[in-house]
């Protein structure tokens, strides 16, 4: 009888403190199954220690990054002057662009597949966030902005087999663009108080970062942590930002060394399809440009390993053969009928319009670094001809930024430090010193 009571009465605390969360968190659903606990990791190459240690803005661009776009623009410098060219004509790109949601519900995987909206609605908050930065046009700003609030007072629930995916895609690319608003424009969401709000970084939080920790396998897994990178730091949370930094380099199946052969750069699915090698290229390069940011070199990891690995798959989709382990391939093969005796020609080539993952491993390694890379080389080259990563009308709408010859570029060798000093913090009465907050009545 006292055990029945007891478990009785841990039900009703569970429930007491269910209520407590859903009423604490406003109109948001789903959020019990979302809340499990950030696993505490051990230290390793770009671990923060305290919270104080972030660079903002710092997800794809930090403040320096944002200087070298604009001033190349403004100084008519290649290649940011044609390419803003394009990237100012793009549909994306316009204050005028018409909202497509908010939606209460979005779902990817299995159900109505309505999350196009928001993907569009995100690229537009997104390039109207560059937009605004490069040419300080107030209309810019208000459209990006409106979309972020739009958006972050809305949106409850997101749902479907994919929804990892989605989060992991366009929840990070909507991270990106409140990152500039923010830290840069001084965008305050809509809803922020100092009790608890309803804006975006409690949606960031409930339904985007809480709803990735559970990371996947190989590309798909690589998606989850990136995307978990840029909520850790928008959202100033160093455990869950160490535990993405630690699965980046420690995942047997989600992180660089589950992705790419160490010895020749193979992806692990390298035997499924060209899209998902190349797309796993992509994602891994946009996770080490945060920690770049966040001040952690991984692209230098297992002696350039990424690069290996962009050199053995531009190689292959050059039409040249490879060499081929099929003992390396992805966890959980077997959902996707592996694993695989050869390299798969399924998408092999270069694609028109091609996978917008090239430009940043070509300006990270050969202009940057100054190192030898003749087949991710050959492949800049062969896409340039083809009219590059960014054209008007083409851009995806949420699997990659684009636009690398805007967003990715450098025009010498060199360590670009970054100044955080320099930055224009953002979102509300600041405090002595540009820092920080004041609340007040």
């Amino acid at each position: 009888m006292v055990l029945i009571q007891s478990s009785f009465a841990s039900v009703v605390a569970a429930f007491g403190l269910l209520v407590n969360i859903v009423v604490a968190t406003g109109p948001l659903n789903g959020l019990p199954v979302l809340n499990g606990p950030v696993p505490v990791v051990p230290q390793v190459l770009g671990s923060k220690k305290h919270v104080g240690e972030f660079i903002h803005p710092g997800l794809w661009h930090t403040h320096d990054d944002l200087e070298r776009i604009r001033l190349g623009v403004v100084k008519g410098q290649e290649p940011w002057k044609s390419a803003y060219e394009k990237f100012s004509a793009d549909s994306f790109s316009q204050a005028s662009y018409t909202m497509q949601g908010p939606k209460s519900v979005i779902c990817r995987g299995g159900c109505s597949n309505n999350y196009t909206t928001f993907s569009n609605d995100v690229r537009a908050a997104y390039q109207n966030a560059l937009m605004w930065y490069i040419t300080k046009n107030q209309s810019h700003w208000d459209r990006s902005t409106t979309i972020l609030d739009a958006w972050g007072t809305n949106l409850t629930s997101i749902i479907g087999t994919d929804t990892s995916l989605l989060v992991g895609l366009e929840g990070d690319m909507f991270a990106n663009a409140a990152e500039i608003m923010r830290w840069e424009g001084g965008w305050i969401e809509a809803g922020a108080k100092a009790s608890g709000g309803s804006g975006f970084s409690n949606q960031l939080y409930w339904l985007f970062a809480r709803q990735s920790i559970i990371v996947g396998q190989a590309n798909y897994g690589m998606v989850s942590i990136k995307a978990l990178l840029s909520f850790a730091v928008y959202l100033d949370d160093v455990t869950l930002y160490n535990y993405a930094v630690y699965a980046f380099q420690n995942d047997l199946c989600a992180g660089v060394y589950g992705n790419f052969h160490p010895e020749t750069g193979q992806s692990a699915e390298t035997g499924r399809d060209q899209g998902h090698a190349q797309g796993g290229l992509g994602w891994t390069a946009e996770a080490a440009r945060i920690m770049q940011s966040q001040g952690a070199d991984v692209y230098s990891l297992g002696d350039n390993l990424l690069l290996k690995a962009a050199e053995y798959t531009a190689k292959y989709n050059l039409g040249y053969d490879v060499p081929y382990d099929p003992k390396f391939y992805r966890c959980e093969a077997i959902l996707i009928n592996g694993p695989w005796a050869l390299p798969s020609n399924i998408s092999r080539g270069v694609a028109k319009p091609p996978p917008k993952v090239w430009d940043i491993l070509y300006y990270q390694y050969v202009v940057k670094r100054g190192l030898r890379a003749p087949y991710t080389t050959k492949m800049k080259t062969t896409i340039n001809g083809l009219g590059g990563e960014g054209n008007p009308g083409t851009t995806s709408p949420g699997d990659h930024p684009s636009w690398g010859d805007l967003i990715w570029s450098y025009d010498k060798k060199g360590k670009f430090l970054n100044d955080n000093g320099r930055t224009i913090w953002g979102g509300g009465e600041i405090g002595p010193n540009g820092k920080g907050m004041i609340n007040s009545a």
